[in-house]
């Protein structure tokens, strides 16, 4: 019995010792993480880390309450984070420090983050007010018979 606890005790030293892997890591998911993007369930120390790495920007952040992992590449991860008081997006790397920005909140059931859809879609067309070409002005003109006849 006695070797069995020593055993125990002896293994459990080194994890003591070192702490939780990653912890001098910046990045939530450690690093070398291959994690495909897409929603995620932290854990409550992740979500501390993320809701510190807000509030140390300046942000205001009371309670994650959904996270969503945008890209993830070697030593650097890019979230969404839907606080109690707004949504933001973090960019953490490994080799600089964090950076924190306000984004527009989308619905609950979509990523935190509302991102603009560009192109040129109904309502978005910016055109230079000028001349038509005077080739499709003939278009405009109303149209005559030849000869006067008519049907």
């Amino acid at each position: 019995m006695r070797v069995l606890r020593a055993f125990v005790v002896a293994g459990s030293l080194p994890a003591l010792a070192c702490g939780a892997p990653g912890s001098d890591s910046p990045l939530i998911l450690g690093d070398g993480a291959s994690a495909a993007p897409g929603p995620r369930t932290l854990t409550s120390s992740q979500s501390r880390s993320l809701q510190r790495k807000i509030t140390a920007a300046g942000e205001a952040c009371d309670e994650v309450a959904q996270t969503y992992l945008r890209d993830v590449t070697a030593g650097a991860e890019a979230w969404e984070v839907r606080c109690s008081d707004g949504a933001y997006t973090v960019l953490l790397s490994s080799e600089a420090p964090g950076l924190v920005r306000r984004c527009v909140e989308a619905p609950f059931d979509e990523p935190p983050c509302f991102v603009p859809r560009t192109g040129f879609g109904y309502g978005r067309r910016n055109r230079s007010p000028g001349p038509l070409n005077p080739e499709l002005g003939k278009l405009l003109e109303p149209m005559t018979t030849k000869g006067g006849k008519a049907d």
